[in-house]
């Protein structure tokens, strides 16, 4: 459990449940359903394929495959077993009837019998007449014979029971199959074969031929036996022909087109088509998998892999970036913000449809404020992790919008723009005018996209040019409602909670003046100092000159014990020793710190009161103790302020200013040239004792401030005109204590100098300055 409490895995909870809802949001399960439309129907609303998509054409593929089908060859089966049956039938027939005329059995009618195996045999009625002709003839096997004749060639050809019935696809061949030897050959038209009545009409067309040969009687019946015999032995086979047609079909691959992403497969207005069905159908398809849970596990790797791998690169390659839970938890919740409310805008503009108050559904896409987060972020924490957050928040919203390019980039820009001008938000108009620059650059880009499109001067290109530059005040109008609600729930102190901060009716200034007006009078010219300072550094200025006037405010708690506001009484560190004359001034430090926390001054001024010191040395009274002969041993780090030394430009311009301003009341002739000798001397001694290594302060940055604080004290120590006294004037007696107070008004104002001259000469000159 403690591990769980642990900072480090704090973050890591923190950047697992951001993956997780990340992937949600960017998912295609979590969209609308694309609208059912028939052909003829108007288009409502855009519609775009957000991956890259292979559509059937479902039109070409059936026409192809019915060619497919058509090319198959319709199958007969031809039964030779037909003829076989016919030749024996006839053969054992005449054969046994022959045979019985040399039986004799007596109380049998023979006849009978043979009419009976006849009929049994052959199934041919016959009448009286053609019976006794055939009892007359003994069943003479030369008429079997001359059956066989007539119908062995025509079966052999093969017959069909009807020509009429073929398919007529049967133009291309068709293919006959011996059933019994599974062989097969295709014929072409014209046909060899016959149909029963062919059949038929060409044994009758041997009735003269037969008739010369064996009699007409004879040949009659000859024919008859042989139409009786003659059968179809070719049988259109369908189930072998579909299954033939079906494998066909499955030969033909079907045919696709390509739809890229980001496509437009159909327009506001645009007249349905049976085209924009299918592709309409392919995206229904590719939302309607089944590898959803893939789908998932696979975005969330690759979004928890992105975050992790910037953020490990951040906080290790770039030093200002040190992000405490607070900062993620902000950065996480002000992230999932934008995506859910972009997942939101774009939902409702699905569902608005075509048009809504005449500007197309697609324009109002570019009227969502992606850039607020970035500027947030800028005003809330700082640059660098801005840079980073619009890193992200880009990329996710391009990947909601379908992978966009353009979209990512017009996000980036935007975003980076509005960051930037937002870096110093000292005035809440400045978040206006930030608001107005995003506007414009967003116009810009979207015009630049439709010039690279080739197609500048659409009609939809006002609107989206609209939406574009409305984008960016809605932006800092949404910043600005946003900022005071992170300001107090997060606890953070932003440039404009700063501006608040600097009112000198603050209760804690106010403290100040009452109870610690030396400190306060010290902190107003600290803030001056840096206030300069930072401003030539490229430093935070505003919240330099504010940490300045609060630094010292743990002095509240003893102010007596501090010399500026000891006015003139007894030093009561005379009767504390050393040691505990140290610990009562570095506890103004965490004094400072707890009234920060207590009354929200917020982080940044927190960590400068506690860092203003460093872990400077109390020289004074350490040296005051190694002095002191009943001392046995005296250990330096009693004598430090417990740090951490400076960690930014700000907190190491204060401590420079703080020593510095403090060190320049002990110059009892602060001349230019004294006050930069002096300047120097402080912040070289800083320097060495290594409270700066920690800051991002150069020596450059150092030379700056030196020039910068010598300026500055070289002001407030400013001479004055020493103007003659005026002849009509008369002596005035004046107290000492006034006199005093003038000519320190005249020359040096912020110095507590005794001066025992006086008189008439220094009341004109306190009346003429």
């Amino acid at each position: 459990m403690e591990r769980i409490k642990a900072p480090s895995y704090q973050k890591w909870f923190i950047g697992v449940g951001l993956a997780i809802i990340l992937t949600l949001l960017i998912s295609p399960t979590l969209r609308l359903p694309i609208r059912e439309y028939n052909v003829g129907d108007i288009a409502t609303k855009e519609i775009k394929s957000n991956q890259d998509l292979l559509v059937e054409d479902e039109r070409s593929t059936q026409e192809k495959r019915i060619e497919a089908e058509k090319s198959a060859l319709l199958v007969y089966d031809y039964d030779p077993a037909v003829l076989g049956d016919a030749e024996h039938r006839i053969r054992s027939t005449f054969e046994s009837l022959s045979h019985s005329f040399g039986k004799v059995e007596r109380g049998i009618d023979q006849n009978a019998m043979r009419k009976k195996e006849w009929e049994s045999s052959l199934h041919i009625p016959l009448n009286q007449r053609e019976w006794s002709i055939l009892l007359r003839e003994r069943f003479n096997p030369s008429v079997a014979e001359a059956v066989l004749t007539l119908i062995a060639p025509i079966l052999r050809k093969g017959v069909a029971s009807d020509k009429n019935l073929l398919d007529p696809d049967s133009d291309k061949g068709l293919v006959i199959r011996n059933i019994q030897t599974r062989e097969e050959r295709r014929v072409l038209p014209p046909f060899t074969f016959l149909d029963l009545r062919e059949a038929k009409n060409r044994l009758r067309a041997q009735a003269d031929p037969l008739s010369s040969r064996f009699g007409r009687e004879k040949a009659t019946i000859i024919l008859k036996i042989a139409e009786a015999l003659l059968k179809p032995n070719l049988t259109f086979n369908k189930n072998e022909t579909e299954e033939r047609k079906a494998r066909e079909r499955e030969r033909v691959n079907p045919v696709y087109f390509r739809v890229k992403r980001g496509e437009v497969i159909l327009r506001v207005g645009d007249r349905v088509q049976e085209e924009h069905l299918f592709k309409i159908k392919a995206i229904k398809r590719a939302q309607e998998r089944a590898h959803i849970i893939s789908l998932l596990i696979g975005l969330g790797l690759l979004t928890f892999l992105l975050l992790v791998s910037l953020y490990e690169f951040s906080i290790k390659n770039i030093r200002k970036i040190v992000l405490s839970q607070k900062d993620l938890l902000l950065f996480s919740a002000t992230l999932i913000g934008i995506i859910s409310l972009l997942k939101l805008f774009q939902l409702l503009t699905d569902a608005l449809g075509g048009e809504f108050l005449s500007i197309p559904s697609s324009s109002f896409l570019y009227l969502f404020p992606v850039a607020a987060g970035s500027m947030l972020i800028r005003i809330v924490i700082n640059s660098e992790v801005a840079i980073v957050f619009t890193i992200l928040s880009s990329y996710f919203s391009a990947t909601l919008m379908g992978n966009q390019l353009f979209f990512f980039i017009f996000a980036f820009v935007g975003s980076l723009v509005g960051a930037h001008k937002v870096a110093q938000c000292e005035q809440r108009s400045i978040l206006i005018k930030a608001g107005l620059t995003v506007g414009a650059v967003n116009t810009l880009m979207i015009f630049s996209y439709y010039l690279i499109s080739g197609i500048p001067f659409k009609m939809v290109l006002l609107a989206d040019l609209s939406m574009g530059f409305l984008a960016g005040m809605v932006a800092s109008v949404l910043v600005l409602g946003i900022t005071p609600i992170v300001e107090s729930v997060f606890g953070y102190t932003t440039d404009i909670k700063l501006l608040e901060l600097a009112n000198m009716e603050n209760p804690i200034l106010k403290d100040l003046i009452l109870q610690a007006p030396g400190t306060y009078h010290h902190s107003i010219i600290v803030g001056s100092l840096v206030e300069a300072a930072a401003k030539s550094i490229a430093a935070n200025p505003l919240l330099a000159r504010v940490s300045a006037y609060y630094h010292d405010i743990g002095k509240l708690k003893k102010p007596l014990y501090f010399i500026e506001n000891s006015g003139g009484m007894e030093n009561r560190h005379d009767h504390l020793t050393p040691t505990m004359s140290s610990l009562i001034l570095i506890s103004h430090v965490k004094d400072g710190l707890e009234m920060a926390r207590e009354t929200g001054l917020g982080q940044r001024i927190a960590h400068i009161i506690q860092q203003h010191h460093g872990t400077s040395l109390i020289s004074y009274f350490y040296e005051k103790a190694k002095g002191n002969p009943e001392t046995e041993r005296v250990d330096e780090n009693d004598f430090r302020y417990p740090g951490p030394k400076p960690q930014t430009k700000e907190a190491g311009i204060v401590m420079l200013a703080d020593a510095v301003e403090a060190a320049s009341r002990t110059l009892s002739d602060p001349t230019p040239a004294r006050i930069r000798g002096l300047v120097q001397r402080i912040t070289n001694s800083i320097f060495l004792d290594g409270q700066l290594e920690e800051c991002e302060l150069t020596l450059k940055d150092l030379q700056k401030i030196e020039e910068s604080f010598s300026r500055i004290l070289t002001a407030l120590f400013h001479q004055r005109i020493d103007y003659p006294a005026s002849p009509t004037s008369g002596p005035l007696k004046m107290k000492d204590d006034e006199d005093l107070d003038s000519k320190q008004a005249k020359t040096y104002p912020l110095r507590l100098k005794k001066n025992k001259k006086g008189g008439p000469k220094d009341i004109e000159r306190v009346g003429a300055s």
